[in-house]
């Protein structure tokens, strides 16, 4: 039985310390092909910031009501631990699980060598919470970090790009809201977390529907010669999910998903937290960038949302028909639901509603117009920039693959390919 972590480090190079033997051996595992503990692994975390109309909490309350007990070992490092069944004797025990790191007041850090599975769940709990989110990395992003970084680290160095889109709203043409029994949009019943299958989403029926997961995983130098004209070719080509970042100063890589998980495939924990912070950095400034675009401008929409600001505008490449458009708006503003999201749907039309609802990321208002060709987003000004990342992702991984965005006029690729040239320089990997 191996060490989730240290019970009482005397200082953070102790954790580092300990993180830093157990990727040697995780590293040496998957060398052998016989993995002997978890990888350690790192999840971005994104609560407010105070440049807005936000109030930053202490990260320490914010996790004391998670249900964590809290130990501070330095001004922004600290343990969580939290009660788990002994493997052994199977009694309920308190165990630190994992260290969060606070990089300022609206980013964290957690980093965790527990299994893959329970980790998720831990985290996907955490952010169903109003006072933190994910870190969104969009399709967009990825691609952005693909074209910038990635592609340029070697012809010869092996990466992994992930795709992946699940239309789990997809109805055939002849469905009818009878031939399946509602959940209603306030069932308690949860949906699966992150990458996790979708089957029990609809498990009491099956349908025929698209479900693209393809890895494409080769040298550098093969993948930037092939990628742009599969993508041309095949939509679901676009729904970028996850990206492998070859190491730059060793063997292995870094394997970052789309929600802000970030998993060390290196012998080095150094290597895998200077990698953590220079994605932070950069996805810090996009969010920046991406609030400046949206917050100065304000002025009638010509949309009847009764809110005036900078809309995210999201046009489908493929428009909806009428039956996954209305499977999409029964379950899109469920209790718990991948969108974060609560409202409730006005219909406006056969395929047209709005929505006057509020983003559960802090509960700020959110007006929505979606129809089966588009969808459009006002949020008013000192909103989290982090929804409109967010809506980007989870439209792109289950609505529609192959997108065009704007916030406001600017085109969202621009915006996330023109983040602060400092925000990366300084890569310590």
């Amino acid at each position: 039985m191996y060490t989730l972590a240290p019970q009482n480090p005397k200082d953070r190079f102790e954790v580092y310390r300990f993180f830093n033997g157990l990727s040697e051996q995780a590293k040496e595992g998957l060398d052998a092909r016989r993995p002997r503990v978890p990888l350690v692994k790192t999840f971005l975390l994104e609560h407010v910031s105070s440049r807005g109309e936000g109030h930053p909490k202490p990260a320490d309350r914010i996790f004391e009501g998670l249900g964590a007990n809290v130990r501070k070992i330095d001004e922004s490092f600290m343990s969580l631990a939290f009660e788990i069944t002994d493997p052994v004797t199977k009694k309920q025990q308190w165990a630190t699980v994992g260290f969060l790191e606070q990089y300022d007041e609206r980013f964290f850090a957690y980093y965790t060598c527990e299994e893959s599975v329970e980790a998720k769940k831990r985290v996907r709990q955490w952010i169903l919470s109003p006072d933190l989110d994910a870190a969104w990395f969009s399709s967009p992003l990825l691609q952005v970090l693909w074209d910038r970084d990635v592609s340029r680290r070697g012809d010869n160095r092996f990466s992994k790009l992930v795709f992946r889109h699940e239309s789990i709203f997809d109805m055939p043409g002849d469905f009818v809201a009878g031939d399946v029994v509602s959940d209603g949009p306030d069932s308690e019943r949860e949906e699966p977390g992150f990458e996790d299958d979708v089957e029990a989403f609809e498990d009491r029926f099956e349908i025929e529907r698209r479900k693209a997961r393809f890895e494409m995983g080769d040298r550098i130098g093969q993948i930037r010669a092939a990628l742009q004209k599969l993508q041309n070719q095949y939509s679901p080509l676009n729904a970028l999910y996850a990206l492998k970042f070859p190491s730059l100063s060793g063997r292995g890589s870094h394997e970052l998903y789309q929600y802000g998980q970030v998993t060390n495939r290196t012998d080095s924990f150094e290597d895998h937290r200077n990698t953590v912070r220079y994605l932070y950095r950069i996805y810090k400034s996009v969010v920046d960038i991406t609030e400046e675009h949206a917050w100065p401008k304000f002025g009638p929409t010509g949309l009847s949302t009764g809110l005036n600001g900078v809309p995210l505008i999201v046009r489908f490449d493929e428009e909806l028909s009428e039956a996954t458009f209305n499977r999409w708006m029964e379950l899109a503003f469920r209790r718990r639901n991948r969108f974060k999201l609560w409202g409730r749907p006005i219909r406006l039309g056969p395929r047209k509603v709005h929505v006057y609802g509020a983003d559960r990321h802090l509960w700020q208002p959110i007006n929505l117009e979606i129809t089966s060709k588009y969808l459009v987003a006002i949020l008013p000004h000192g909103t989290c920039g982090n929804t409109f990342h967010r809506l980007v992702a989870n439209i792109q991984h289950y609505v529609c693959p192959k997108i065009r965005a704007w916030i406001g006029e600017q085109p969202f690729e621009e915006i996330v390919g023109t983040w602060s040239s400092g925000a990366g320089e300084d890569n310590e990997s």
